[in-house]
This record gives structure tokens, sequence and C-alpha cells, in this order.
């Protein structure tokens, strides 16, 4: 009887602890199966009250690379287009920038080095896409994105002691030819999880981050420049689709 009972008592123990690693193994799947939005977008709550989104403004004025494009609109025989140095003839976005040549996509296709002029807080450099040391500078100044990427003010730099973070980089997705800033995001698109991004402070130090996503906004989502509470963020931006820009594409990646 003694014996009955305790055969009956280790069966139903070993039961329970069947049935809880059977629960186990059922959470940690339905955890691996959430989405990148829900990993990084979804039940995150802000940790400031936000600022305005950077907004890509039109270019129409100063500078040798302006002052070409526009002498060369004027002589061209086709309306809504501009003549390229290689005599041939670059048909222009809505916003009135020369869309790349065959060359100049091929030419984003290597490796693109730059050099951190005066002026410039830090540098970022994306191996998977190519880009070395492109120069980031604190200002949403005309002559300082026709230069490279800018820093969105009122957003985190990396060195900034807070909670957390979000560094906000912006940059061109077309540009003009002949500025540092030219096609400097035009494959940011093939970012899409995994990539290495470093930041690089003017002193040497390095700041490197994990691409978590990417993803598409409208012009006034602001929410995306703004801090989540317990993670040291970098979010990356320029704007889609081409021809039209109506859009901005978003990468957002993570400190390790």
């Amino acid at each position: 009887m003694k014996l009955g009972i305790a055969a009956m008592i280790l069966a139903v123990a070993f039961a329970g602890v069947v049935a809880f690693i059977a629960a186990l193994e059922g959470s940690e799947r339905a955890s691996a199966a959430k989405s990148p939005e829900e990993s990084t977008r979804g039940g995150l709550v802000r940790g400031d009250p936000g600022v305005k989104p950077w907004v890509e403004r039109t270019i129409t004025s100063s500078g040798t690379a302006l002052a070409s494009a526009s002498t060369s609109a004027s002589a061209s025989p086709t309306a809504g287009s501009v003549a390229a140095g290689d005599g041939a003839t670059l048909p222009l976005d809505e916003y009135g920038y020369p869309l790349p040549t065959r060359e100049q996509i091929e030419a984003v296709d290597h490796a693109r080095r730059f050099r951190l002029p005066p002026g410039a807080i830090m540098s970022l450099s994306v191996p998977d896409i190519e880009l070395k040391n492109v120069p980031v500078f604190h200002s949403d100044a005309r002559g300082a994105l026709n230069r490279g990427g800018i820093h969105l003010s009122d957003t985190s730099l990396p060195w900034s002691d807070t909670p957390e973070r979000n560094v906000y980089v912006a940059g061109h997705r077309l540009g003009w030819p002949g500025t540092g800033s030219h096609l400097v995001f035009y494959r940011l698109d093939e970012l899409t999880g995994g990539e290495k991004i470093v930041l690089r402070r003017g002193n040497g130090r390095r700041y490197e981050y994990r691409v978590l996503e990417s993803f598409i906004v409208g012009p006034h989502d602001d929410w995306v420049t703004g801090r989540v509470r317990g993670r040291d963020l970098l979010t990356l931006q320029t704007c889609t689709p081409m021809p039209t820009f109506e859009k901005r594409l978003i990468v957002r990646a993570e400190r390790v």
C-alpha cells in the first residue's frame, strides 16, 4: 500500500515537472517569435518629452555645385533636368536634386572614406554599406548638411550623461554632386538588422552599435527622435522613397 502511494506521488511530481518544462519552452518560443517592431517600438515608454523631427529642406541657393547645377538646368533643352559633368542629362526629383548617374551609383557600391573637417563633432562608419568616417555636425544649417551628416539638436550624444540616449543623425539620400553629403545615405535601406555602426569622437573614443531594425515613418512622426526608457540607441534618418521622398527611412541601432 505504502509503495503504491509513493509511486503515485512520484508520478504526479514527474508530470508536474514535464508540464513546467513545456510551459517554459512555449514561453521562450513566444518570446523568440516577437517581431523587430515589438522588440523596439511596442510597449516601450518614452523617457523624454520628445523634440520635433528634422525635416530635409529644399536647397536652392549658394554654393559652387548649386550654381553649376542651376546654370546647367537653365541651359538644358529638357525641363526638369540638369547636365552632368560627363555630358549626360540627369533627371531632377521633385525637390530639385539631380538623380544619380549610373557611374555615381557604381561608385557608391565601393568604399567611401571621408576626412573629419574642423567643426565636426564625430564621425560615422557603417562597414556593411562601405561608409568610413562620415563627418557629423551638431547643426542643421544647410552648409553643415552639405558636408556630411547632421546631429539633430536636442537629441542625445553618445557621451550624454542621461539614463538613456537616442543619438539622432540625418543625412541626404541624394544631395548635390560635388558636396560631402552627395549620396551619403543612398544605401541606408540595405541595413535591416545586425549590421555594425561606429561613431567616433574627435578624441578617438569609439561608440559601437548594432542595427535592430529599419522602418518608414511620415515626415512629422516625431516619436522617433525621443529617448526610450532604459535603452542606449542610435537613429539614422534619410528620405524615401526615391524620387518623391515623401517619407522618412529610419534605421535604429543599439549600443553594444
